[in-house]
């Protein structure tokens, strides 16, 4: 298997990374525990980012640079479902969007539903579309970086069932738009904290020359590099089991950088004035959505050698 990028893709990611530069700044002052990226969302649509996966000779590796781009940013914006789940398991068909995702039956709230135009339903026998635009939805206030909402059971009873889609390939989609995020909010976390170990001083010297944070920081950049190269071969591969192992992998890996950069971090990273949060919070949503990394390592199993 060969990971390089193609010239075309390279091309593209050069494209994604010029618009990104524009949105790299972080808000100053006290934060909120995320800000929308109303500006960059804008940018992305106009410049027809979203539906790259679509194009011709494009597809999920693709998306994947986009959304790994897009989450190193300061921003919230929903990428992963409207530029590579949707386009792969509807390819077809463009949903409004942003597209939110849920599991029925309902154990939490939905990310990305207070804003979402279309929500799409894994029920576990089939996946199922809600029209959202006009919706009441309920917000949900969390500590977490994302915008979070509420569906009901009667929700479902009104959802359109999307006959031919299984729900197994949206869950495998959904799977691989969840290592690719993650990959890229852990990148920019750990990006965040070298650069401030660089400069916190104590005992008359930067703490990131004690070994003992150089360790622990390069087994941090050792799991983001691993969760990338997994997630670019699950968007390569379009094989479930890859997807569920770069998912399970994945969210271990978001659970020990949350730690580590935190731990690194003091006092300091808990603080609304530093912009820490905006990684590490998406970082912790993230480590558990699809039911978390042991679901992910049992589907993992599964797709490998069976029920």
């Amino acid at each position: 298997m060969n990971l390089d990028l193609t010239s075309d893709q390279l091309t593209l990611q050069t494209a994604i990374e010029q618009l990104a530069d524009h949105h790299r700044t972080v808000p100053t002052g006290t934060i909120d525990h995320f800000v929308p990226g109303v500006a960059l969302e804008r940018d992305l649509e106009e410049n027809g980012f979203f539906d790259v996966a679509r194009q011709d000779d494009m597809g999920a590796v693709e998306a994947a640079l986009l959304i790994e781009t897009i989450a190193q940013l300061p921003f919230t914006v929903e990428v992963g479902a409207s530029a590579l789940v949707a386009p792969m398991v509807l390819p077809g068909q463009v949903l409004p969007r942003p597209i939110a995702l849920a599991r029925a039956p309902f154990t939490g709230p939905v990310r990305y539903l207070t804003t979402a135009k279309t929500a799409l339903i894994d029920t576990g026998n089939d996946v199922r579309l809600i029209d959202l635009t006009g919706a009441n939805i309920e917000p949900v206030k969390t500590p977490f970086a994302y915008p979070y909402g509420r569906l009901t059971e009667g929700d479902i009873a009104k959802a359109k069932v999307l006959k031919g889609v299984s729900p197994a390939l949206l869950r495998q989609w959904w799977q691989v738009s969840l290592a690719v995020e993650i990959y890229g909010v852990a990148k920019a976390a750990v990006d965040l904290t070298v650069q401030y170990v660089k400069d916190r001083r104590q005992f008359n010297r930067p703490i990131g020359q004690f070994q003992s944070v150089q360790h622990r920081l390069a087994e941090c950049t050792m799991l983001v590099h691993g969760t990338r190269i997994l997630a670019r071969r699950a968007a390569w591969s379009g094989k479930a089991s890859d997807a569920a192992e770069a998912a399970a992998y994945a969210q271990e890996a978001a659970t020990r950088i949350h730690y580590d950069t935190h731990q690194f971090h003091g006092a300091m990273g808990i603080t609304a004035e530093y912009p820490l949060h905006l990684w590490s919070f998406r970082l912790k949503a993230l480590q558990g959505e699809l039911g978390g990394q042991f679901e992910q390592a049992k589907a993992a199993a599964v797709a490998h050698w069976g029920a």
